[in-house]
């Protein structure tokens, strides 16, 4: 009987190992981003005489994921970074979608769209393009749950 159990037991393991279970952004994260900024936007103002120059820079966020729901969640990100003067407080909707691994997926906010990928429990990398009629960007960052 014991024997019958414990195969019983290995047989199914597989099943529980493999097994797709949901991942959990509810929370806040943080982080800095790297981005390449070619004209204006909400996350990117200019400086006077700069409008058609590509800048760099590194921005503070935050992320805050406050529903989930099967395969998708919904939120906002913010903008945080006072360092710089043309920095400004900001904050937009995002909606996102898992695929099916449940560690990667995409977001969109009201005019650029987001990759990610859930490196662990604590640690999220975002990649970030914008291509709109004033402003162009290109940013990666990584983000901590707090």
């Amino acid at each position: 009987m014991k024997l019958k159990l414990l195969i019983a037991v290995f047989g199914l393991l597989p099943v529980f190992v493999c097994a797709q279970t949901p991942s959990n952004m509810l929370g806040t994260w943080k982080g800095v981003s790297n981005s390449a900024v070619s004209g204006s936007g909400l996350f990117h103002p200019t400086e006077a005489g700069q409008e058609k120059t590509v800048r760099f820079r590194n921005v503070e966020y935050v992320l805050v994921i406050d529903r989930e729901e099967g395969r998708n969640f919904v939120g906002s990100i913010g903008a945080t970074n006072s360092k710089h003067p043309t920095d400004i407080k900001h904050k937009e909707v995002i909606l996102g979608a898992y695929a099916k691994d449940m560690k990667s997926g995409v977001m969109v906010n009201e005019v650029g769209s987001f990759t990610f990928k859930l490196a662990d429990a604590k640690n999220l990398e975002i990649c970030y393009s914008q291509v709109a009629s004033k402003s162009r960007v290109a940013s990666c960052f990584e983000m901590v749950k707090q």
